[in-house]
């Protein structure tokens, strides 16, 4: 990390703003490599360690086991073939996933302007891939995460600056305990993290994130996975039980109530994915059968307006599923 960081950090044992001190162990042309964060006012000290503040205090045994289930994920993907170079194709990767992970982040880029300079916080940064883009456009980063280990955790940035891309800060920490003063952010970054938080943090994780940004300042939420009316599925319990992932399900309407009172205004984004919001259907041919042609015309009726859009956006969001959800929220002034 670098001492220009120290100001925007909070003491997460005494909750002060501001009130942390960085002394240098050691150093290079990058960053201070290792050290101590002291709290001034509870005397709290927290490590720096390879560029990393760990600045997680007291974390629930659910954020401890998941984060050493996040080493046990790194360890499986090298045993089936990860490495450094393809960590750093990311988000390129040839898959469903990633190919949803690139596409809504550049959906992202055409629906919300990040000046160069901004200073952003990327929540559940991971294998640090949106960091690295953020840092290449000339936003001022910072990755967050739970974990430390290679390929599942905030080690993984060095992969990324080491080969060539800005410096960006990494902070260890939870997301419903964030370690950051009050308006420190322009924007806060959640790719497919907010299910992460139990009932019991979900709330205060959107409290923590509203407090953080400055007033105006945007909460960018892209591929949260859903539970919907036709799919009534509570968590992916068997999917990542061998890994401990404290994942959990919940309907848009959850994270929306939960950001509105959070103080936040919303507007959700189309969903990427799908022909009906970005591919309208031709008009219908002279050999289209009436029912058909009759059809054609309803959905580019629906297509061409704005309620119509709405309400398909929310019979994907709430009933068919098959999409996952994005929005924007902004801090109001």
């Amino acid at each position: 990390m670098r001492t220009e960081l120290t100001p925007d950090l909070r003491c997460t044992a005494c909750g002060l703003d501001g009130s942390l001190t960085l002394t240098a162990a050691e150093e290079d042309e990058r960053e201070v490599r290792s050290g101590t964060l002291t709290c001034g006012h509870c005397g709290f000290a927290y490590d720096v360690d390879a560029g990393i503040a760990h600045l997680m205090h007291d974390p629930p045994g659910h954020v401890t086991r998941e984060a050493a289930g996040l080493q046990r994920f790194a360890d499986h993907m090298r045993a089936s073939g990860w490495d450094r170079e393809r960590i750093l194709n990311l988000p390129n990767e040839e898959s469903g996933y990633w190919f949803m992970q690139a596409t809504s982040f550049e959906q992202l880029n055409r629906t919300v302007a990040l000046e160069p300079g901004a200073r952003v916080l990327d929540v559940g940064s991971n294998t640090c891939w949106a960091s690295n883009l953020f840092a290449r456009q000339g936003q001022s980063v910072v990755a967050l995460d739970i974990a430390l280990a290679e390929m599942q955790g905030l080690l993984t940035g060095d992969y990324w600056m080491d080969d060539g891309a800005p410096h960006f800060e990494r902070v260890l920490g939870s997301m419903f305990d964030l370690p950051f003063a009050a308006d420190s952010f322009d924007y806060v970054f959640c790719c497919e993290v907010l299910h992460h938080n139990g009932p019991d943090t979900l709330a205060r994780t959107f409290r923590e994130i509203h407090r953080i940004l400055k007033p105006g300042g945007k909460m960018l939420v892209i591929n949260e996975p859903l539970r919907t009316l036709r799919d009534l599925q509570r968590n992916h319990a068997e999917e990542v039980a061998q890994f401990e992932g404290n994942e959990n399900i919940y309907f848009a309407p959850t994270y929306l109530r939960a950001a509105r009172k959070a103080g936040f205004g919303i507007e959700i984004q189309d969903p990427p994915n799908l022909r009906f919001f970005n591919e309208p259907l031709p008009p219908p041919g002279r050999s289209t059968r009436r029912w058909d042609a009759l059809k054609v015309r309803g959905i580019r009726a629906l297509q061409r307006s704005r309620a119509g859009r709405r309400t398909y956006r929310m019979y994907r969001l709430l009933v068919r599923g098959e999409v996952a959800l994005s929005f924007v929220a902004t801090k109001r002034s």
